[in-house]
């Protein structure tokens, strides 16, 4: 907060008072490594059905049919984000149109023929001293620049503001058949979220006035790996009634993992 004492400005850095807030300093740090865990298995992401899951002998045509309702998933989130991109395409040709043609077209409507006039003077004049290509290149240069953040921004406000998307991606590991990425990205995952990064971080999400900069993304982060869970406790429970090995897949059947199966399990431990 800048503070004047005569002619002096000074800055007071308010510091974290509670817990909470000094994981809100780790927003960025914690951002990363979500990252970094994504771009390592980006190929699993964009493409649930990889050749790399099937083996010699296995059935391709029964393997794509496993993995189908997670390619729907990803099918969907990818429709999400093409809508999103498209949206900041189009904001950033419209920017770029208004900055480059908007302010010289205001100047002649309001000025009539005397401004149009001034303005091709001006024009010639810089023309003839060899300096207006250099006037077009600089302010191409700004317009296209201009442009390109707004459609930046715009994407971005979009596509954060998307939460279908979040639930989507946050879903995965509930869907029915198998799931490759829940497969290669879970375990990483959940010790991420439940070990690495502070309890007191999440808590955040609780609060009313929530000062996580992007809070659908984090509540997508933190429902995908509590999702991991539930899907390896399903799996687990699966075997064990069907007497399968430990390592076996685990062919989820229709409808796919329930919300709730922590808590039946839990029943059927207790009953």
């Amino acid at each position: 907060k800048p503070t004047s004492i005569g002619r002096a400005t000074y800055t007071i850095t308010m510091e974290p008072r509670t817990a909470m807030e000094k994981e809100l300093l780790k927003e960025s740090l914690y951002k990363n490594r979500v990252q970094e865990i994504l771009r390592k298995h980006k190929g699993f992401l964009s493409s649930s059905y990889n050749e790399d899951v099937a083996k010699e002998g296995d059935d391709i045509e029964l393997l794509k049919k496993q993995y189908s309702s997670e390619r729907k998933i990803i099918d969907r989130i990818i429709s999400n984000e093409r809508s999103a991109f498209l949206s900041g395409l189009a904001l950033s040709g419209v920017v770029f149109a208004s900055v480059r043609f908007g302010p010289r077209y205001l100047a002649v409507k309001l000025g009539g023929i005397e401004k149009a006039r001034a303005l091709k003077e001006a024009d010639d004049a810089a023309r003839k001293a060899g300096t207006r290509w250099i006037q077009q290149g600089v302010s191409f240069l700004f317009e296209a620049s201009f442009g390109a953040w707004a459609g930046y921004r715009g994407y971005n406000m979009i596509s954060s503001q998307n939460s279908n998307s979040y639930d989507e991606i946050a879903k995965i590991p509930l869907c029915a058949g198998k799931s490759i990425v829940s497969e290669k990205i879970c375990s990483e995952w959940v010790d991420l979220v439940h070990n690495e990064m502070s309890k007191d971080f999440w808590k955040n999400l609780d609060e009313e006035d929530c000062r996580l900069k992007d809070k659908g993304r984090w509540k997508a982060v933190l429902g995908f790996a509590d999702n991991c869970i539930k899907r390896k406790a399903f799996e687990d429970s699966y075997r064990k009634q069907h007497g399968m090995k430990s390592d076996d897949p685990v062919d989820v059947p229709k409808g796919g993992v329930p919300t709730d199966i922590l808590q039946m399990l839990r029943k059927q431990r207790s009953s």
